[in-house]
């Protein structure tokens, strides 16, 4: 028996799973007594308290998840690695390749993002994925030093996951995303 294809999902990376703002010239002072903050690319970048979580509930099950980046391609990739997120080179999408990329890639997937889908950046990810507004799922910004929890949104994590999978039960439509 063929395993059930679970539909990809597709997180923002800026404002959802970090936070990252230019560094003012500190003398190069790192952070390490905190795990969740780098310094990249002349970023000084905090990881969201639940990131780690949210990408694993995503990936349960096999499902593959793929990063979107307002950011460079390299900043990202550095981002995944520096906090060890999972991601490689061939899950990452930044910018210019979203808008650069065919329309409807993947119209099963969902897309986890903090911007809501009027916002243009999102209507464009949302435009290349091919998915329906009732596919975005908002997360509250990540902008410390206060930001919401999205310890709610982490708790009905499986549920959105199980009713896509359920939406997106045996309908044959694969993504069109080279790797």
């Amino acid at each position: 028996m063929r395993p059930r294809h679970r539909p990809p999902i597709f997180c923002d990376l800026d404002e959802t799973l970090i936070h990252a703002t230019e560094v003012v010239d500190d003398g190069g002072r790192e952070h390490p007594l905190d795990p969740a903050r780098r310094r990249i690319f002349g970023y000084d970048v905090r990881l969201r308290p639940e990131a780690h979580e949210i990408v694993r509930l995503c990936r349960e099950g096999g499902r593959e998840v793929h990063l979107f980046t307002h950011a460079t391609f390299g900043f990202a990739v550095a981002v995944a690695k520096a906090f060890d997120l999972g991601f490689d080179e061939r899950s990452v999408f930044s910018t210019a390749m979203i808008f650069n990329c065919r329309r409807g890639l993947c119209p099963q997937a969902a897309l986890i993002d903090d911007k809501p889908p009027d916002d243009p950046n999102t209507r464009a990810k949302i435009e290349a994925l091919g998915i329906a507004t009732e596919q975005v799922w908002i997360i509250p910004a990540f902008e410390p030093p206060r930001f919401a929890s999205a310890r709610l949104f982490v708790a009905g994590l499986p549920y959105r996951l199980a009713r896509l999978d359920r939406a997106c039960a045996p309908t044959g439509v694969e993504c069109r995303i080279a790797h």
